[in-house]
């Protein structure tokens, strides 16, 4: 009996199920992924066209504009080499407007020979800055400004270090952007 049991199960392994044939997909799974790409498609299209066309985006490219044309300004403006005075004040210039511009075409010649005689060497370089406000034409940046000022007169000394703080507007000129006012910022320690 036990081996009547053991044949039965034994039959019952050796039988190949074959599978029924699957049926074919429905028509519409053949419509639905392309369908899906092309909604997917169209909605990113739009997406990007809004992005593309915002106002704050504009805005944003501007206050870059100008964050970048401070810095390289206000870096220039705090670098004067004795030995090129007359190059130096002519970079001053090439970055300002207004008042400021006007100002620095007016320095003459006793002045000029005083920056050359004190033999100093100062470069200017920009830490940190920020717009405080930005609009197509006009803008308003602060920076904080490293000065290192080396004194040829005095060779062997270390140059020494500044800090100061600046404010800054700026104005766009023929697409490009000046400083009109340049003034430093008192630190309140308290």
């Amino acid at each position: 009996m036990i081996d009547q049991v053991e044949s039965a199960d034994e039959a019952e392994h050796d039988v190949e199920e074959t599978p029924e044939p699957s049926p074919a997909p429905p028509r519409w799974r053949r419509y639905a992924v392309p369908a899906v790409a092309a909604l997917v498609l169209v909605v990113g299209a739009l997406l990007w066209w809004r992005a593309a066309s915002d106002e704050q985006l504009s805005l944003a490219e501007t206050r870059d504009e100008v964050l970048i044309a401070a810095t390289q300004n206000i870096e220039t403006m705090n670098t004067l080499d004795y030995r090129k005075v007359d190059e130096g004040l002519d970079a001053w210039q090439d970055v300002t407007t207004g008042t400021l511009h006007d100002q620095l075409a007016q320095v003459g010649d006793e002045e000029r020979q005083l920056l050359a005689d004190q033999k100093k060497v100062s470069t200017g370089k920009v830490v940190d800055a920020a717009v405080f406000s930005v609009d197509e034409e006009t803008a308003t940046v602060v920076a904080s400004v490293e000065v290192t000022v080396k004194d040829d007169a005095k060779p062997d000394e270390v140059p020494s270090l500044k800090r100061n703080r600046f404010t800054s507007d700026l104005v766009k000129v023929d697409g490009e952007w000046l400083l009109e006012s340049l003034e430093q910022v008192a630190v309140n320690i308290s």
